[in-house]
């Protein structure tokens, strides 16, 4: 434990009804403090009115003064406001909550008061409750709405117990690092708020057998949502869609609000909406109905890891639409389990998958469905280190997606084809396709994008030995994927980031890093990931002189990369060992591993590396290099 402890002093403030989540926050604090913060010379102390001492005056007085000593403020609101702290008429404030949160801005904008930063969490209402809200929790949403259109502040929407858990930890984080860089500003980290898009993957119009105009009627609030959903008023965009399910048996409306929760990342209560499409399917016995669900249902579960669910998912959709000789449907479902196999990293039966998408993809002309097909299978070349066919397939996709106007489209064809330029060395043309990339993503809303681009710029600056900056870049990839529940994305922002402490020499904060996102690809069997993560802990092995610890871990690297058929992750494995053979003064064992890495190299046509493995060759052959 550090010997020097600096205390922060953390505040929590809601109305009634959140107990749970305020047990939660002293629970989450009190761990974070023993797994990561003393260690790292810093305390998290838990504040708020359950601490506060009595004595003479108005008791929310005595809770002020905390508020004001305080570093941090957290904001926990649910379906309550509150009632007045004082006497009715006797006071400006409406809640003692609003009283606590007006005092920690202007403590925030003091730059003599400790404030460092205001939060916000809102606990998500039943749709029923967001359609007839009431007084207490119209309060709530007017207070949301000011929030996103002053965009001031971050704020973030749960609708499970750990991920508000999860996303406190983040902030925890954030805080001890801005501790250990010794930073004393205010922390004005405001994103811009997501704006969801409907999902080009399916999106078939739902049979509605009410009468024309009640149904006439809910198909305009679903689209009302829709477009204040584009345009980033979230809260206005929840209140129409809840208003359109609030009947409880339109799957249109209930489909669309899914839609708007899994983009939010919000994965429980849109488990919960696909679940109410699947039983109204079921009870009109509409299979298109019960087939979009499970296609749906599928995309939560692959958003979560669970790659079992969501296989068995889209599996009963395939199952659905090909007793309907639903052509469109079959080909989302082969893409979509071809992104199961290739997270799996059975890239054979991917591209199968992905291959049969795009025959009935072409056969019905649909220029969408083709575009997605093609970025997929360029993804199975980039993989197989066959950069040119990549290449080829995300331009195809590119230039569909430029034919149709779909942004999105450009927006990931221009990433993927940054990654290819990166690969072949060309950073310069890498960072300029990324922030082409970016700057669609951004003002789209589409995190999930935003989160990927981010990620890859890092690695940029890294390259480019920016490690602040590149550091930067990978810390809003990793919030953004944790803040959108995708594991995948948050293990692969582990894994560079642990990249990023290597350099610097903090061996043992890379090692904690690469375990972490080791155990995140060991959950979700995405072995490309596992592969990675176990030749990064080898290097960080090899850098403390731990040459039989680095081996093992490189074994085990080259023989996932053997299995995947990835050259490049063969190539590197191979160099690595040959670097740990050469360390122990084996130096044939080090150039049998070394010729190889190189001719693999020059198999995928990668001349810097080829170079790079050259050069240790030739010095191998000096007279005073090492041998058996």
């Amino acid at each position: 434990m550090a010997s020097d402890i600096k205390a922060y002093r953390v505040f929590v403030a809601s109305p009634g009804g959140l107990g749970h989540e305020r047990r939660a926050f002293h629970e989450t604090i009190t761990a974070y403090n023993e797994s990561d913060a003393l260690k790292r010379g810093a305390l998290f102390i838990p504040v708020g009115w359950e601490m506060t001492l009595g004595g003479v005056g108005r008791p929310q007085s005595f809770i002020n003064e905390d508020v004001r000593s305080s570093d941090y403020f957290v904001l926990l609101l649910w379906d309550r406001w509150g009632s007045p702290p004082q006497k009715e008429g006797a006071g400006t404030y409406t809640s003692g909550t609003e009283e606590e949160y007006d005092l920690a801005m202007g403590c925030f904008r003091n730059p003599d008061l400790p404030m460092r930063q205001v939060v916000v969490f809102f606990k998500a209402v039943d749709p029923r409750q967001v359609s007839d809200p009431g007084e207490q929790l119209a309060k709530v949403l007017e207070f949301k709405k000011s929030l996103e259109s002053g965009k001031e502040l971050t704020f973030e929407t749960f609708d499970e117990i750990d991920v508000f858990k999860d996303r406190l930890r983040c902030y925890l984080a954030q805080w001890l690092r801005d501790h250990e860089e010794g930073t004393d500003a205010k922390v004005r980290r405001p994103e811009p708020p997501p704006s969801p898009r409907t999902p080009e993957s399916l999106t078939p119009t739902l049979r509605d057998e009410d009468h024309p105009a009640v149904a006439a009627a809910r198909s305009e609030l679903v689209e009302e949502g829709r477009r204040l959903a584009d345009e980033g008023r979230l809260t206005d965009a929840e209140a129409c869609l809840a208003r359109a399910v609030a009947r409880g048996d339109d799957p249109n409306a209930f489909n669309a609000y899914g839609m708007f929760l899994l983009r939010l990342g919000r994965l429980a209560q849109a488990e919960a909406m696909y679940d109410r499409v699947i039983e109204l399917g079921a009870e009109r016995a509409d299979l298109e109905v019960i087939s979009v669900a499970y296609t749906n249902l599928g995309n939560v579960f692959l958003t979560r890891g669970d790659l079992d669910r969501g296989e068995e998912m889209y599996r009963k959709a395939l199952e659905i639409d090909e007793q309907r000789h639903w052509p469109e449907g079959m080909a989302c479902d082969y893409g979509n389990l071809g992104l199961i196999y290739q997270t799996r990293g059975d890239l054979d039966r991917a591209e199968e998958m992905h291959r049969k998408a795009l025959a009935i993809d072409e056969k019905l002309g649909g220029l969408e469905g083709m575009a997605a097909d093609y970025g997929n299978l360029g993804l199975i070349y980039q993989t197989r280190a066959d950069l040119d066919r990549a290449e080829e397939m995300f331009r195809r996709a590119l230039d569909i997606a430029q034919r149709l106007g779909h942004l999105e489209g450009v927006a990931t064809s221009y990433g993927n084809l940054g990654l290819i330029y990166q690969a072949r060395g060309d950073l310069d043309r890498a960072d300029e396709t990324h922030r082409k990339a970016l700057e669609i993503d951004e003002k789209l809303g589409h995190l999930e994008g935003v989160g990927r681009h981010y990620g890859n710029l890092g690695l940029i600056y890294k390259t480019r030995g920016d490690l602040h900056e590149a550091e930067r870049m990978l810390r809003k990839s990793l919030e953004m994927n944790e803040k959108l529940g995708r594991l995948e994305g948050v293990g692969i922002s582990y894994g560079n980031l642990g990249l990023i402490c290597q350099t610097r020499g903090d061996l043992d904060e890379a090692e904690r890093m690469h375990r972490k996102a080791l155990e995140i690809d060991d959950k979700l069997g995405r072995l490309e990931g596992m592969a990675a993560n176990y030749g990064n802990l080898g290097t960080v092995f090899e850098a403390r002189g731990d040459l039989d610890g680095a081996e093992e871990m490189y074994r085990k690297s080259l023989a996932i990369e053997e299995k995947l058929g990835r050259l490049e992750g063969m190539a590197n494995a191979c160099g690595n060992l040959g670097s740990v053979f050469e360390a122990r003064g084996e130096g044939e064992q080090a150039r049998e591993l070394w010729v190889k890495a190189r001719e693999l190299f020059e198999r995928i046509g990668m001349p810097h590396e080829v170079e790079k493995l050259q050069r240790l060759l030739d010095d191998l052959s000096r007279p005073d290099a090492p041998g058996d």
